[in-house]
């Protein structure tokens, strides 16, 4: 609870131009959930030459944060692109799972852990 999350990401067709905006921001509610409604991204290119999975980055601000934390939103019903996205490939099978988000009612969830057993991977940036 008490926390804001932010995201950025590319348009449908992979690209960040001016045609879509891909910022997004929420508050999280008492129980910590929060929500944004995007269309989903499509493929980027990867620094190497190669592609990134679609995915949606995001920045997290929390009370007793002394900075903010950064991770990434994965899609699970892109397995074959995320089995080669370079940074889900450097990670292992456990850590990888706190980034993908999950099929359901007509969106996608992912629970973001802030520490414990199931604490998703955050990135030093």
């Amino acid at each position: 609870p008490d926390a804001l999350v932010e995201s950025w990401q590319a348009g449908p067709d992979g690209r960040f131009d001016g045609d879509f905006r891909g910022f997004g921001r929420s508050g999280t509610d008492e129980d910590g959930a929060w929500a944004i409604l995007t269309l989903k991204p499509g493929a980027v290119p990867a620094p190497d030459g190669g592609e990134q999975a679609p995915h949606v980055a995001l920045t997290i601000f929390a009370r007793g944060l002394l900075h903010q934390l950064v991770t990434r939103l994965y899609f699970d019903d892109e397995e074959s692109v995320n089995a080669a996205d370079p940074v889900l490939s450097s990670l292992d099978d456990d850590a990888r799972a706190t980034l993908i988000a999950a099929r359901e009612d007509g969106g996608y969830r992912l629970d973001i852990h802030l520490q414990g057993p199931d604490e998703t991977v955050f990135f030093a940036v």
